[in-house]
């Protein structure tokens, strides 16, 4: 096989887990930046905006748009820091646990049990390889 065409497996492999969490957002109402920020807000709250842009790499004004809707239909609160008054602490809202408690498990669930498909030596081939892909693009992309 030559490089060709492990270039177009490799995005066919991950388009096909995009249209997944897509189609999955989709029927959650929301489109997938919006579970994708939903998703992180609850990983690692409380966080900001621009932590949001950071690691998603979204515009500040896709995520502002996101979270102020979010905000709006009680998904989310906003805590004043003290250390800089102009931004604000995102977190959930007991709404929103309820909603990340009722849609996000499905996700977890889709990734461990697909994982769990693997040998335990095949899991440590994966994330090895997959970790090394990562550090070569970043490499290679940034340099």
């Amino acid at each position: 096989m030559d490089d060709k065409d492990l270039g177009k497996r490799f995005d066919e492999a991950f388009q096909k887990m995009d249209r997944a969490y897509e189609r999955y957002a989709r029927s959650c109402g929301m489109t997938y930046s919006s579970l994708a920020l939903l998703q992180l807000i609850w990983e690692r709250q409380p966080c900001t905006q621009k932590d949001l842009c950071e690691w998603t790499m979204l515009p500040k004004q896709t995520v502002n748009s996101i979270v102020m809707d979010f905000y709006k239909q009680g998904l989310l609160e906003m805590l004043e820091l003290p250390e800089d008054r102009r931004h604000k602490a995102i977190r959930l809202s007991s709404e929103g646990r309820g909603l990340t408690d009722r849609i996000l498990p499905r996700i977890s669930r889709a990734e461990g049990c697909s994982i769990q498909q693997f040998t335990q030596e095949e899991k440590a081939v994966f994330f090895r390889l997959l970790e090394q892909f990562a550090a070569a693009f970043c490499r290679e992309l940034n340099s």
